[in-house]
């Protein structure tokens, strides 16, 4: 619905709106499709709050399955790369939970890429 909004007719939606599409496929644990409304959204230069990808991020770290968790934790660590480019720091528990995860599933790469990434915002 909210990308029909934006590329069909051209609306913009209201940042309260996108937290709620969120919310909902965080609910149904389709956090794979919060994402790419995130990146549709930011390739239409639609302005999205905080809350919106502080929500998707937490979305990532809510699996609970080891298999899905491998590939959770890595779409979170590129989550919060692309938070930390639009100047948004997530919560330190969060930022621990993603970095420790990382490094718990052997992407260590990744998670040396988002430390840098916080000591360039000095968090």
């Amino acid at each position: 619905m909210v990308k029909e909004m934006v590329s069909v007719h051209g609306l913009n939606p209201r940042q309260y709106m996108v937290v709620k599409a969120v919310n909902g496929m965080r609910a149904n644990r389709e956090i794979w499709r919060a994402v790419e409304m995130i990146e549709f959204l930011e390739e239409e230069d639609v302005c999205i709050g905080f809350e919106a990808y502080e929500l998707v991020l937490e979305g990532c770290l809510e699996c609970r399955q080891f298999v899905l968790e491998c590939r959770q934790f890595v779409l979170a660590g590129k989550f919060v790369v692309r938070m930390t480019e639009k100047g948004f720091i997530p919560y330190i528990r969060v930022r621990q939970r993603v970095v420790e995860g990382l490094v718990g599933v052997g992407e260590s790469e990744l998670s040396s890429v988002v430390r840098q990434r916080f000591v360039e915002l000095k968090s």
